[in-house]
């Protein structure tokens, strides 16, 4: 998978942060990362809440919390 640009980044964005990705598409991941500051914002929003959820383990995330997620992740590259 090519990602040279934000639709195919975000495809791979909870592989990457699952470490689930070849180095082949990991290399092309962080080149884009390096170029383009829409993917530089979409990660760091990534790792905020990743962070936030590790704080409150103690609660299960809500119900279809990575789906809203990555939806409003791919409304930004619109």
């Amino acid at each position: 998978m090519a990602v040279d640009d934000c639709k195919s980044f975000i495809a791979c964005l909870s592989r990457y942060f699952e470490e689930d990705i070849d180095d082949e598409v990991r290399i092309e991941f962080e080149r884009h990362l390096r170029f383009c500051s829409n993917a530089r914002a979409m990660v760091h929003t990534f790792e905020r809440t990743i962070i936030l959820h590790r704080r409150n383990r103690s609660q299960d995330p809500p119900e279809g919390l990575h789906q809203r997620l990555i939806a409003a992740i791919e409304k930004c590259t619109e």
